[in-house]
């Protein structure tokens, strides 16, 4: 138990540099957007800004599920014909838990750590998602009220 919560915790933390590195580099590229973005209409604006973001978060969470199946292997978690590593850990991620696997129980703490680790990136996700809504309204209003 104590080994996967520390191989667990560890893919956790590494999850978290991942999201605050793509968080700053969100807010420098949603910074450039804006500017190249300043003579159009205030939709287009934001559509592009929402692009960008989650874009940068898509690939985000694609990494931080790679990482988890990364620790799967490592583990020595098995999986029937046919069915992925990456499969397993996508699911225990999104927290769907299909039950089509069954780990070992020397593992068994692995699939709910990832799903607890995918919620909380998740959550951030979407607070960045909100953050640059709201920080599109507050910047481009600003621009509208100047002009």
């Amino acid at each position: 138990m104590i080994s996967q919560l520390a191989l667990g915790g560890a893919v956790s933390l590494v999850n978290f540099v991942i999201h605050a590195v793509m968080s700053a580099l969100i807010m420098v590229w949603t910074r450039h957007t804006a500017a190249a973005t300043d003579e159009l209409h205030f939709v287009t604006r934001l559509i592009a800004l929402l692009l960008v973001t989650v874009a940068v978060l898509s690939a985000a969470h694609l990494l931080e599920i790679l990482l988890w199946a990364g620790l799967y292997d490592f583990a020595g978690f098995s999986v029937p014909a046919g069915i992925s590593l990456f499969e397993i850990a996508f699911e225990n991620y999104a927290a769907l838990g299909y039950g089509d696997v069954v780990p070992p129980l020397h593992l068994r703490l692995l699939g709910p750590m990832t799903a607890l680790n995918g919620l909380l990136l998740i959550g951030w996700s979407v607070f960045i998602l909100f953050d640059v809504m709201r920080m599109a309204e507050i910047e481009i209003g600003r621009i509208d009220r100047q002009g």
